[in-house]
């Protein structure tokens, strides 16, 4: 039996005015596929219509799977989209990912960097204790690297 190797796209929405994108997952499929007929005709169509999907959807990031195949294609496609449901916007490739596991880690390194320079241009303390909250929801608890026993060792010598 032959595993289909799927290649996972990280995208970023950005929009031209700076508002909030608002397109949903078949209105997004749609867009592609309609360039990719345009590009390609109908072999780029065939190719990517059986391999790609919106998994998820989030507030700017779409994570995008595609079959290895149609990898080129979709590869090409994505520097052309500059509407997505007559909202004009440009997709920006974070990662590509052999697996939604290394996407996620990516994507969550990605948000902790982003707070991390919010924090750096934070004037009020307010707002600074919001972002301080979030980075320690996002980092959960510090790992603990001794054990009990090591920590009473060390702190003894």
């Amino acid at each position: 039996m032959v595993k289909i190797k799927n290649r996972y796209y990280v995208i970023r929405m950005i929009t031209n005015d700076g508002s909030q994108p608002t397109p949903h997952k078949p209105l997004i499929f749609r867009e592609l596929m309609k360039l990719a007929a345009e590009m390609f005709g109908d072999f780029g169509y065939s190719i990517l219509k059986m391999s790609l999907s919106v998994r998820v959807l989030d507030e700017d990031v779409i994570v995008l799977r595609v079959a290895e195949g149609g990898n080129k294609y979709f590869g090409a496609i994505l520097p052309c989209v500059h509407k997505i449901d007559k909202q004009p916007m440009v997709l920006q490739t974070i990662f590509i990912g052999r697996s939604m596991r290394s996407c996620e880690k990516r994507l969550i390194k990605i948000r902790q960097d982003e707070l991390h320079s919010a924090l750096k241009q934070c004037t009020t303390t307010e707002t600074r204790t919001q972002i301080l909250g979030a980075i320690k929801e996002i980092c959960g608890k510090p790992a603990r690297i001794f054990t009990d026993e090591q920590r009473k060792d060390q702190s003894n010598s």
